[in-house]
C-alpha cells in the first residue's frame, strides 16, 4: 500500500468514523483539524477527492456545504396535522404561494406531548389579512402576524388556531406547501420566544432531538437563520 492510499485508508477508517462517533454532524474545518492533530497532509485537490468519494460510499452523509453527517435517512415531519389547512387555503385561493407548519409535527421530538397544537402559515405579506378573513369565515381562529401583547391576549392554542406569517424570498422551499424541517426548526424557536407558546427550553429540545434522529441540510438551516435574523435586527418584520 503506498503512501497516497495510507492516508485514504485512515481517512476512511479512523478520522471519519471517530467523527461520526464524536458527533452526529461535523464540519469541514474538523475533518482538516482532526487530520493535522494526526499529522496527516493531504493536498486541497486530493481532499476534496477524498471527502468526494466518502460521501458516494456512504462513510459520511452530506449535510450541505461544508458539514457532514453520520445520519443516513432525512428526518421527516408528518404532514397530516397541516393537511386540512393546506386544502382549505388550496381552495380559496389556488393561486396563492404558501407554506406551513404545526407545532404538532413536532410531538415525536418532544418531551411532553403538545396537546394543543398550533399552525403557522406564510405568505406574501400584502395577503396575509385577507387570508386570515377567509380562513375565519371558514371555522379557523386565525390571527394575522399578531404581536407578543396581542397573542397573549387573544390566541390561544388549538386544532383550529392558525397564526399567519409574511414568508421571505430566501426561505427554504416547501414541498406541497409543507415547511420543510429547515425551515420549521427556526420558526420554531423564534415563535417560542416571541410568543411563548412552547416553552424555549422545550423548543431546545425538539431542535436537539430532531437532529439526533435524522439528516438535516444544516447550510439550508443556518442559512434561513441569519437571513431571519438580519431581516428581525432591520425591523423589516417584527417576529
Amino acid at each position: 500500500m503506498n503512501k497516497t492510499h495510507s492516508k485514504k485508508s485512515l481517512l476512511f477508517t479512523q478520522t471519519l468514523p471517530a467523527l461520526k462517533e464524536r458527533s452526529a454532524y461535523f464540519s469541514l474545518n474538523a475533518v482538516k483539524q482532526t487530520l493535522a492533530a494526526a499529522e496527516i497532509e493531504l493536498s486541497d485537490d486530493t481532499f476534496r477527492e477524498y471527502m468526494s468519494e466518502a460521501m458516494a460510499t456512504g462513510v459520511v452523509c452530506d449535510a450541505g456545504r461544508g458539514w457532514y453527517s453520520r445520519h443516513e435517512k432525512p428526518v421527516g415531519l408528518d404532514p397530516q396535522p397541516v393537511a386540512k389547512i393546506i386544502r382549505d387555503v388550496k381552495k380559496a385561493f389556488p393561486l396563492l404561494d404558501f407554506c406551513c407548519w404545526s407545532t404538532a409535527q413536532f410531538n415525536p421530538f418532544a418531551q411532553h406531548l403538545i396537546a394543543q397544537p398550533t399552525i403557522f402559515l406564510y405568505a406574501e405579506s400584502d395577503a396575509l389579512d385577507t387570508v386570515a378573513e377567509t380562513l375565519k369565515k371558514n371555522g379557523w381562529d386565525a390571527w394575522a402576524n399578531p404581536g407578543k401583547a396581542e397573542a397573549e391576549r387573544y390566541v390561544r392554542p388549538g386544532d383550529k388556531t392558525v397564526i399567519l406569517r409574511p414568508a421571505i424570498s430566501k426561505q427554504p422551499e416547501a414541498k406541497d406547501h409543507v415547511a420543510p424541517i429547515e425551515k420549521t426548526l427556526v420558526d420554531l424557536m423564534i415563535e417560542a420566544q416571541k410568543l411563548q407558546l412552547i416553552d424555549v427550553p422545550e423548543a431546545q429540545r425538539i431542535i436537539d432531538t430532531a437532529l439526533g434522529s435524522g439528516l438535516i441540510q444544516l447550510t439550508v438551516l443556518f442559512g434561513y437563520a441569519e437571513t431571519k435574523r438580519e431581516i428581525i435586527e432591520s425591523g423589516e418584520i417584527t417576529h
